[in-house]
């Protein structure tokens, strides 16, 4: 269990030490998203193939609905590879780990909503989702504290993003964090 944790989808970074020269395909409250294209078998570096608006949630649903995998600019190897990415967030953020995010989470939405959070819902056997959440604070991210806010991106994979910040059903927390573990 311990592995998984602090397991994150995404290469992460405190913003004071940013390299990069490519725009971020999402930026939200200070934290920032850029595609990685490093090929896996030869290590060779291309830009994110993506000419089009950066910035916005809007731009990143498009950026992942269109760019299914990168090819290696290398003409010796060509690889297909998905990119990775890479997470940037403010200096001193604080990095949870999942169990105690979940527990800072609970404690928040309980708090600003002004009613406690039932968290197990019909039909939910494995996984816990987002919709209890959603509904306690529809436009949570308007107000969530920046560690919180900062730390749930860190561990959503990137495909779940939208979802959770549009108040979409059915999307799992953590891109799937197990009931047994909060039981």
């Amino acid at each position: 269990m311990e592995a998984t944790e602090t397991q994150s989808p995404y290469f992460t970074r405190e913003t004071s030490s940013s390299l990069l020269k490519e725009a971020p395909i999402l930026s939200l409250k200070g934290i920032t998203l850029t595609p990685i294209c490093v090929c896996p078998k030869c290590g060779a570096e291309s830009r994110t193939p993506w000419a089009k608006s950066r910035g916005r949630l809007r731009d990143w649903a498009a950026f992942l609905e269109e760019i299914r995998f990168v090819v290696c600019t290398n003409e010796s190897c060509m690889t297909h590879f998905n990119p990775g990415y890479l997470l940037e967030f403010p200096t001193g953020t604080i990095t949870l780990n999942k169990s105690n995010l979940f527990k800072a989470m609970v404690s928040w939405f309980e708090e600003f909503s002004g009613s406690p959070i039932s968290l197990l819902e019909e039909g939910d056997t494995e996984f816990l989702r987002w919709d209890p959440f959603f509904r306690a604070v529809p436009n949570w991210a308007d107000h969530i504290p920046i560690i919180l806010f900062t730390n749930i991106l860190r561990y959503t994979p990137p495909g779940d993003l939208e979802g959770i910040l549009l108040g979409r059903k059915g999307i799992p927390v953590f891109g799937g964090f197990p009931i047994r573990w909060m039981i």
